[in-house]
């Protein structure tokens, strides 16, 4: 019998609330794009690229995706894939940040809720 964790659904509904944000804050972003960049300038900053939208995007839909997998459970063999991919894409999103910003130690931060969300799979019967 399929029996999912109780860390798994909490750190599920977890990703699921905050990527939803990062998936609103992301299209606000792009909407108002053009209304930032007079800003960017002032303080020396380049605008953004259409891959950086892109990437934002991806990496919160594979989140959202990850959420709601974690909290229908089908099976543990798809929770793992999308785990996986979950934890990939956010190792990406910090070794991209380190090349362009410059390492800072916040971004150990982004590691917690994969490491949680991979532990209560592993939970999981």
């Amino acid at each position: 019998m399929k029996r999912k964790s109780k860390l798994l659904n909490v750190v599920s509904i977890i990703i699921i609330v905050l990527s939803a944000l990062g998936l609103l804050g992301t299209l606000a972003t792009i909407a108002m794009s053009g209304m930032l960049e007079p800003y960017l300038e002032a303080y020396g900053a380049a605008p953004l690229s259409a891959v950086d939208y892109v990437f934002s995007l991806v990496l919160t839909v594979i989140e959202l995706a990850a959420g709601i997998m974690g909290v229908m459970y089908r099976s543990k063999k798809s929770v793992l894939i999308i785990g996986v991919i979950y934890c990939i894409s956010i190792l990406a999103n910090i070794a991209i940040s380190t090349v362009t910003v410059g390492f800072m130690f916040t971004y150990v931060f982004n590691l917690i809720l994969p490491i949680l969300y991979m532990w209560g799979w592993y939970l999981s019967e």
